[in-house]
């Protein structure tokens, strides 16, 4: 007999705040030994209506444009619980949190919103949020085999369900749970985010466990809930998401539940590993791939041949903070090469010629910068989080490869660099 999981609830609402804005509190809701914070979002129209989101921030907080939004759905019927599991539970806010958090939160979350409102309940988060939400949403299956569907399933943005940053190179592993969802589950995946390119394996490993698992992407975008991304693009979706997301909710709800849990397959997952800030040596496939892109300036550019001398291949974006923070030591390593056989080759992931430019007119860079709009070229060299930095050697194989922002211009790395030629 398969055995069932559950977590005592003691539930208790203590109201905090009454925002100015009418239809917005804060409540504690205390779960076993914890008090999870909730921000509720309602207004007339969604307090009588049938359908209530749990919004789960993806580590690092909740952004001002997923109030604004949950605010707008208030005003179409439909309730919103914010929960920032991470603050709630004292804990850092990092992708790293999100792997340890094990559900079981967030699933008595799921029972007592249920439980006080009568309403189907709806997950929805983005990111790393996924990881937490997929596992509650089994923990709950679990304890609800028989029959009871008010956990209609999750709306993912973006999901991230990687188990640890692989070395650059490597291809990224999904935690266990992905291949154990069965739950229904609509995705919008933002077209210029730095996984759109591994979105096919992960999609074929829900669909191993059974997931009806819909699929969409938004052209354009990096992040909906990314506030400093300005695109006309994904402000329009920003306009257009209430209704999007409603109508996720309507398709989520048509769609058959299952009435078991899919058995986690065990696995010995990678050990996670920070993020380079070294040189660290290249173990994936050695031989670098051709590059044939135009410029910021329209000007084109190809390579097939990276013998005789040092080539260093930089992926970055204006939008990545780690990225910026590296320009100025790239530009001072190109000019501490200089005289030397060096090459310096910045490939820019997802963004339009003019943003670049605008940018390059606040922030110095010296170094020639090509396009990669579609984020294919950054896909084949299976480059997952940025900066990624290539170092290629004189004989034409990659040496070394770096997943973060490090000073290239310290005395060491020079040295390195001066060592291989």
């Amino acid at each position: 007999m398969q055995k069932i999981f559950n977590v005592f609830i003691t539930v208790g609402i203590f109201l905090i705040t009454q925002y100015a804005v009418a239809g917005i509190q804060e409540m504690d809701v205390a779960i076993t030994d914890q008090d999870l914070s909730i921000k509720k979002i309602t207004s007339k129209q969604s307090d009588s209506g049938d359908n209530l989101i749990i919004w789960v921030a993806p580590g690092f907080g909740t952004h001002q444009r997923a109030i604004d939004m949950s605010e707008k759905l208030a005003g179409k019927g439909v309730e919103v619980w914010h929960v920032d599991l991470a603050e709630s539970l004292f804990l850092p806010k990092s992708t790293a949190t999100m792997r340890k958090l094990d559900g079981r939160y967030l699933k008595g979350l799921i029972e007592y919103a249920h439980k006080t409102t009568g309403k189907n309940i709806i997950l929805l988060t983005r990111s790393y949020g996924a990881i937490p939400v997929l596992r509650a949403m089994r923990l709950w299956q679990l304890a609800h085999s028989r029959g009871s569907f008010y956990l209609q399933g999750a709306i993912l943005f973006s999901p991230e369900l990687y188990s640890t940053i692989p070395a650059l190179g490597d291809e990224p592993e999904f935690i266990s749970v992905t291949e154990a969802t069965n739950m229904p589950l609509m995705i919008f995946q933002g077209e210029k985010r730095g996984n759109r390119w591994q979105v096919k394996d992960l999609l074929n490993k829900l669909q191993a466990g059974g997931a009806a698992a819909y699929f969409k992407i938004l052209k354009g975008v990096n992040g909906v809930f990314y506030s400093k991304d300005l695109k006309p693009a994904t402000l329009k979706q920003v306009e257009l998401m209430p209704a999007k997301i409603i109508k996720s909710i309507k398709l989520l709800s048509k769609t058959k539940k299952p009435a078991h849990a899919v058995k986690v397959k065990l696995k010995q997952n990678k050990k996670s590993e920070p993020l380079d800030i070294r040189l660290r040596p290249f173990r994936a496939n050695v031989k670098p791939l051709e590059i044939n892109l135009l410029d910021v300036f329209g000007k084109p550019y190809k390579k097939t041949d990276y013998k005789g001398k040092v080539t260093i291949v930089n992926f970055w974006a204006t939008w990545c903070p780690p990225c910026v923070e590296e320009i100025p030591s790239l530009n001072h390593l190109r000019e501490l090469m200089a005289g030397e056989k060096f090459e310096l080759i910045s490939i820019n992931y997802g963004e339009e010629k003019d943003v670049i430019k605008k940018f390059m007119n606040k922030v110095n860079v010296s170094f020639p910068v090509l396009l990669d709009p579609s984020g294919k070229q950054a896909a084949r060299w299976k480059v997952l989080v940025f900066p990624s930095t290539f170092v290629i050697g004189p004989d034409g194989t990659i040496k070394y490869g770096v997943n973060a922002a490090i000073h290239w211009d310290k005395p060491a790395i020079i040295n390195e660099l001066k060592n291989m030629l």
